[in-house]
């Protein structure tokens, strides 16, 4: 398989390339370029240029480069032969460049070829818990409730996100964010549109939808926002369009299911909660969260709690999704893509409404 990026960014280098090599991929080949020409990674054969690489016979590109850049190099690259183009979260960085794509993508012959990525749609331990059909790689923690509860007929009422992040202090004691895979301090000055609402609520939100999606249920989305500050706690103020927000929570919809979501990209030494929690019409509660480098699914009622663990770095389980077995087909890729579409216009929406048009 011959595999290339676009961008040899921090998420190339510590989610993508450790993933690559768990995978054990037979015959990989990785090529790459990057607008700086002094960033190289081992293991990937480096090109000077865009055009080297989309001359590439590649099988599969990955477009990793910052956000704002992802439409222009999905435009060069749909012209290329390459067959499958996978772009990384979030699909574009504003609304003009979603009305963009969303007209390249009503050209069905290059709807087939682009995936909207967002490695938290591997994160489907609750629908597979909800249909019965939880993946075999799942331990129970307690061996003598393996059995799955029975679901039948249950009804969601409500859906929580969160991704509250572990975050550090600067010189001046001022919050700083940490990177996700290495826990170092991530010392770039994040400017919009690269905040929380659009950088993660990206993720909550795929976590969400692709649960609704899975069962069959109505996933319109209408979100409102509320308590929209930057890093040090200072609201966002309307015209601001340099601020980067750092906390936020989003309340609203997903079809006829209320949803309530709190991002912080600076919950100090507390933080690290990420996934999601359903509540059912019969008072049962199953959350789906992150701890170090496994998943936790966990079905609570009352004082009755049951669990099971799945081991393993999400962009593993992202990228054997999508590169082993059968892969990902045609019309679920498009389906995919639909749902990522419609989850950037709602957040970028959100923006809009607090920031004024920009």
């Amino acid at each position: 398989m011959r595999i290339g990026f676009v961008g040899l960014g921090a998420v190339v280098e510590t989610a993508y390339l450790p993933a690559l090599t768990r995978l054990a991929i037979a015959d990989l080949e990785i090529w790459g370029h990057d607008l700086d020409p002094d960033r190289q990674l081992a293991g990937i054969h480096g090109l000077a240029s865009l055009d080297a690489l989309l001359a590439k016979p590649l099988d599969l590109l990955f477009i990793t480069t910052p956000s704002l850049l992802h439409l222009q190099t999905l435009q060069a690259a749909l012209a290329s032969a390459i067959p499958l183009l996978v772009v990384e979260k979030p699909l574009v960085a504003h609304l003009a460049q979603l009305g963009q794509v969303e007209a390249l993508l009503a050209d069905p012959a290059y709807a087939g070829r682009v995936l909207a990525l967002d490695h938290w749609m591997a994160r489907r331990g609750i629908q597979q818990l909800l249909l019965g059909q939880l993946d075999a790689h799942w331990q129970a923690e307690d061996p003598a409730q393996a059995d799955l509860p029975d679901f039948t007929g249950a009804r969601l009422v409500l859906l929580e996100g969160y991704l509250q992040e572990v975050s550090g202090r600067d010189d001046q004691g001022h919050p700083i964010a940490l990177n996700f895979a290495t826990g170092e301090a991530d010392r770039r000055e994040l400017r919009h549109p690269d905040g929380v609402i659009l950088d993660i609520g990206t993720h909550v939100l795929t976590q969400a939808r692709e649960l609704v999606a899975a069962l069959g249920m109505e996933e319109t989305l209408q979100l409102r926002v509320r308590g929209m500050t930057d890093r040090l706690g200072v609201a966002i103020a309307r015209g601001d369009l340099h601020s980067a927000e750092g906390r936020s929570e989003l309340f609203g919809s997903l079809g006829a299911i209320p949803i309530h979501i709190w991002l912080d990209k600076y919950a100090g030494p507390a933080g690290g909660q990420k996934g999601i929690r359903v509540s059912l019409a019969d008072g049962r509660q199953i959350s789906l969260d992150r701890r170090g480098n496994e998943e936790l699914l966990i079905v609570t009622q009352g004082a009755q709690c049951q669990s099971w663990r799945l081991n393993g770095p999400l962009y593993e389980h992202c990228l054997a999704s999508l590169l082993t077995g059968e892969g990902i087909g045609k019309a679920e890729r498009i389906a995919l893509t639909r749902r990522r579409l419609a989850e950037v216009r709602g957040l970028l929406e959100l923006q809009q409404q607090v920031r004024g048009p920009h």
